[in-house]
């Protein structure tokens, strides 16, 4: 399973909670292949796409936590956190289903 990766001769028992999405907001990969294919990009390219890493541990640091909480892509692009939850949560659900 390629998002379960990580680097190479480094056991890793967790997958990040990093999810990238095309420039369109679309679903493209979650864990080490969204790491790995955003930090490959060409950085002006990069700019487009949105990245959100660690992006659960955020909202156990939010204290005011609604149905509007935003969170903020690496680009500073923000997108409603249920979104990002529910591009993860279809992840886990067709992987799942495979």
């Amino acid at each position: 399973r390629k998002w379960e990766g990580g680097d190479p001769g480094v056991a890793n028992q967790k997958t990040p909670t990093s999810l990238l999405l095309t420039p369109e907001g679309a679903f493209h990969s979650f864990g080490y292949t969204a790491r790995d294919y955003y930090h490959d990009l060409d950085p002006e390219e990069a700019r487009e796409w949105l990245y959100f890493e660690k992006f659960k541990m955020k909202i156990h640091s939010t204290s005011d936590l609604t149905m509007k909480t935003q969170l903020e892509a690496v680009n500073g692009r923000k997108m409603p956190a249920l979104e990002v939850f529910a591009h993860a949560l279809r992840f886990f659900k067709e992987h799942a289903v495979q």
